[in-house]
């Protein structure tokens, strides 16, 4: 019971921010520009909440911890590394820096910088077909094969996500999170 009123309220949560961030503008050189980063991290963070590995790995375990791994420089990064140490689906939540891709095979989730737009392609290929969530704010990320895209709207931070490449790396995004999207490919 209690495992599922936990749930009910980080759902809550969860909507709770996305509204706030749809009406917070995120426009370039206002102070509004500051949050993007911190919505972005707090997005990262939430999402790993609403995405199921399966079939659960062996070492889905609390020993273990939960890895975001971080390819190239973001202002993201200095967010991220506030929420390190707390808790995701039972395991504690690591940040790692990933100098290439051959590091990437320990992450659940891996967000790309925009800065690895060249590198791209080759990434969204190492990582096919792999129980791994890819986020990124770069343009047409979900159209070139990540999962989970931000974009703006209306100088609105939302996202966009691509449900065939969730289901070939083997996880399910629950329905709470998939109704809050912007747009789903399928």
């Amino acid at each position: 019971m209690a495992h599922r009123i936990t749930k009910y309220i980080s759902c809550i949560i969860f909507v709770a921010m996305v509204s706030v961030s749809t009406s917070v503008p995120c426009s370039y050189g206002s102070e509004s520009s500051d949050m993007e980063p911190k919505l972005k991290a707090a997005f990262i963070y939430n999402f790993a909440k609403f995405v199921e590995w399966t079939p659960i790995d062996s070492n889905n375990n609390s020993s273990q911890p939960f890895v975001i791994g971080i390819l190239g420089t973001d202002p993201i990064v200095k967010e991220l590394m506030a929420i390190e140490g707390k808790p995701i689906k039972g395991r504690n939540l690591i940040l790692k820096p990933l100098s290439n891709i051959k590091e990437i095979n320990d992450c659940k989730v891996v967000f790309i910088s925009a800065s690895e737009k060249n590198n791209l392609i080759h990434i969204l290929n190492a990582v096919k077909n792999k129980e791994i969530l890819t986020i990124s704010d770069m343009n047409d990320f979900v159209e070139n094969g990540g999962i989970i895209g931000f974009v703006r709207v209306e100088n609105k931070i939302r996202f966009d996500i691509n449900l065939k490449t969730a289901e070939d790396s083997h996880l399910k995004i629950r329905s709470d999170l998939l109704t809050l999207a912007r747009k789903i490919k399928n």
